[in-house]
């Protein structure tokens, strides 16, 4: 598992693991309300701060892109954590500064598959299953193929 930020690109690099760290506290308190949603996504957080640790931070561009983020993250299909972060009123306007998710390996490890392979992409389109190692088949909601795809648009932040 690992987390996602994707930090408004006006940032410094400084300032991008600061909103990271911001936006990890979004997450744990977005998530203590015990619907089953809520508790699926929490279970999903806590594994990842207990077991991984490891965070990832893109370069997501300007505040309209980290809203086209955040209109894909909230979709009843996504079933992983996610937060955006916005700072205060009297700090920065309220500016929107980052957007995370945690994500598991089968996420992570499609993506960096597509990048490699331009054809793997229409293969999983159009099946919804990526033969992994070719012993172990995985399959895709077309959610989570279009949360690959996206992954794809965004660099480390810098």
């Amino acid at each position: 598992m690992r987390a996602y930020f994707f930090g408004n690109m006006y940032l410094s690099s400084i300032q991008q693991g600061i909103q990271a760290q911001h936006t990890t506290a979004e997450l744990f308190v977005k998530y203590t309300t015990n619907t089953t949603a809520a508790q699926d996504r929490r279970g999903l957080l806590y594994e990842w701060a207990h077991a991984h640790k490891t965070s990832i931070l893109l370069n997501g561009g300007y505040s309209s892109a980290l809203r086209e983020i955040i209109n894909l993250f909230d979709s009843r299909q996504n079933p992983y954590p996610w937060a955006p972060f916005n700072e205060g009123k009297d700090a920065l306007d309220g500016a929107l500064t980052c957007v995370g998710i945690i994500l598991p390996a089968k996420i992570y490890e499609l993506a960096s598959a597509m990048r490699a392979d331009k054809d793997l992409v229409e293969v999983v389109r159009n099946t919804g299953v990526w033969a992994y190692d070719y012993e172990e088949t995985v399959e895709f909601s077309k959610w989570e193929f279009e949360l690959c795809v996206e992954l794809n648009k965004y660099g480390l932040a810098s």
